[in-house]
Formats: structure tokens, C-alpha cells, sequence
């Protein structure tokens, strides 16, 4: 067998070895047993509904939820069962998309507990059309249903799959391009979730370093046009479900009042930043990033920009945790 044809060999292996990766993730559904006798699967969710059949202790499994109602798969059968006669059972999935808002509740408007990267792991314990309930860790909260998909891989596939990428990678060659190959496959399909979750603090000041530059704007709200302090700080916590007083002044009476001892990375900083000094009003504000950087739209530089704390001019104030 000649050199090109084992990597040819190699290559098929590695595109199939992918391609049953990839096929073993599906919309997250959850595993289910329905309860007592003679449950009725109806047509819609609805005790007018037609009756499709009648189900004894049988394992479903659950696609969707409509109110009360769950939207079940059984024997090639598709129907709904009112809720008190199904008991769900926890499934795993992932998470198939990297900046994913974990919620406290069903909806953009509910808080944002942490921003999800791809292929974080989880449990999903309850499926519906628009949101899925998950547990992440000790968190139990709601994901997106299409940013959640089951885990079908099993110990022993994981294994079958592992040798055929191992063979194909050491058939194919030695070489480092090889190697990188076979460890970025690896990695990403087999590797133990580790650090897969960013607490949101992390998250909020990593986006709003993203506006590093951005011109500064009397009054401006968005990145298009340009951003006053306190427009800068509202649009970053929009994008994470914290509603904010517009003005900076008005922001100090949102959320709870922090001791510069205790800062943490996106805590928002007060300063009296005008000529008066000593009259202690606040009109500037920006967010803590750590250390002793922090990040504001300053109308004297014209811009976003990041300053160490300690050679900012402006009087400092206070700081408001809102997260």
C-alpha cells in the first residue's frame, strides 16, 4: 500500500469519524415515563382531542410542552399527554453555540445568570418549543431550546471513535500538522468541560472592552454613533438584561452600594469628574475591570478608552453592584 493511499485511507476515516460525531447531537429532548393506566395520547393538547392510543407505564420520549401539556414520541406515534401523567427524566446535552445567555426564567427579559461557551455540558430537565429548563453545575435555570442539544454519545462509541481517529491520524502521518489534527479533535469532541461556564462579571467586562475607542457623544447611547458615559454603561448591561438609570447620577441608585476594598470586575465607579471637586455630585461613571483599570467613555480623551483608577483626576464617589 503506497504512502498516498494510506492517507487517503487516513483522511476517509477522520471524515467519517466527524461525521458520526457530528450525527449523534439532536434537538434536546427529554426521556419520560408516563404514569398509571390507560393514559390517553391525544391529537393536540386539548381533553377535546382525538384519542390516538392509550398508554400503561410506557417510556416516551418528550419533544415539546404546551402549557400543562407534553408533546411525546412513542412507538413511532407523536401526541400529547396532560403533565400529571408524565414523569420526566433528566437528560444530557450541550450547549451548541458559544455566547449563550443562561436565564433565570423563560425569556429575554429574565436575568442573565452566566454566558454559556460551545459544548458546555448540561442537564436538561425540561423541553418546550421556544425554552429548555437546565441544570449547569448546582444552577438550574433556562437556555434557548435552539442553542440545546442532546448528548447521545456513549462511554463505548466515545472509545470506536477515538481508535478511528487515532488510526487515521498515525496512518496519515507523523508530521506536527497531523497531530494538531488529531488533538484539536480530541479537544473539542472528548475533552472534560473546564471552564466552559464565564461568570457574568467576566463576560460583561469582556464586551465592554469590545468598545475600546468608540468616539465619545454628549447624550450618545450606541456604538454607530458614539457613547456619553452613562449611555456606554447602559448599553453594555442592556445586552445582559440589567436595565439602568440613564444619567450617571441616576444609576447610583441602582443596585447596592460596594466598599472600594470589595470591588469586583463589573461593578460600576462614580466620580465627580467637573471643576467643583469638592461639591462630591456625581457626573461620570465607568465600569471596574480589575486592578486598577477601569473602563468609561471620557468626553476629555473623545472616546472609550481604559485608565488606571489611580491617575484618573476625577473624584471618586462610590461604587453600585447591578448584577
Amino acid at each position: 500500500m503506497t504512502k498516498r493511499f494510506k492517507k487517503v485511507i487516513a483522511g476517509c476515516l477522520l471524515i467519517m469519524s466527524l461525521s458520526f460525531i457530528s450525527s449523534v447531537a439532536m434537538a434536546a429532548s427529554v426521556p419520560g415515563k408516563t404514569t398509571g393506566t390507560d393514559v390517553k395520547l391525544r391529537k393536540s393538547p386539548s381533553t377535546s382531542a382525538a384519542i390516538i392510543t392509550k398508554l400503561t407505564n410506557a417510556s416516551v420520549t418528550v419533544v415539546d410542552k404546551s402549557g400543562n401539556w407534553y408533546k411525546i414520541l412513542v412507538n413511532k406515534k407523536t401526541g400529547w399527554i396532560y403533565g400529571d401523567y408524565v414523569k420526566l427524566l433528566a437528560a444530557k446535552g450541550t450547549i451548541n453555540a458559544s455566547g449563550v445567555n443562561f436565564r433565570s426564567g423563560p425569556g429575554t427579559s429574565s436575568k442573565v445568570i452566566a454566558v454559556l461557551k460551545k459544548n458546555t455540558g448540561v442537564t436538561v430537565l425540561e423541553t418546550a418549543k421556544d425554552w429548555n429548563k437546565v441544570k449547569i453545575g448546582t444552577k438550574t435555570g433556562y437556555v434557548a431550546a435552539k442553542f440545546v442539544a442532546n448528548t447521545a454519545v456513549a462511554p463505548a462509541v466515545t472509545t470506536t471513535v477515538k481508535k478511528a481517529v487515532n488510526v487515521a491520524a498515525a496512518t496519515a502521518s507523523t508530521s506536527a500538522a497531523s497531530v494538531k489534527v488529531s488533538r484539536a479533535i480530541d479537544a473539542s469532541a472528548f475533552s472534560a468541560e473546564v471552564e466552559s461556564v464565564l461568570s457574568l462579571e467576566q463576560e460583561i467586562v469582556a464586551y465592554a472592552r469590545e468598545f475600546n475607542g468608540v468616539k465619545y457623544l454628549y447624550g450618545g447611547d450606541n456604538p454607530q454613533t458614539g457613547f456619553d458615559c452613562s449611555g456606554f454603561i447602559g448599553y453594555v448591561y442592556k445586552r445582559f438584561g440589567v436595565k439602568l438609570n440613564r444619567s450617571a447620577e441616576g444609576m447610583y441608585s441602582n443596585g447596592i452600594k460596594v466598599s472600594k476594598s470589595q470591588l469586583k470586575p463589573g461593578d460600576i465607579l462614580f466620580f465627580d469628574a467637573s471643576s467643583r471637586k469638592a461639591s462630591g455630585r456625581i457626573d461620570h461613571a465607568g465600569i471596574y475591570l480589575g486592578g486598577d483599570s477601569f473602563i468609561h467613555a471620557s468626553s476629555s480623551n473623545g472616546e472609550v478608552r481604559i485608565q488606571k483608577l489611580s491617575e484618573y483626576r476625577g473624584t471618586y464617589i462610590g461604587a453600585k453592584r447591578v448584577t
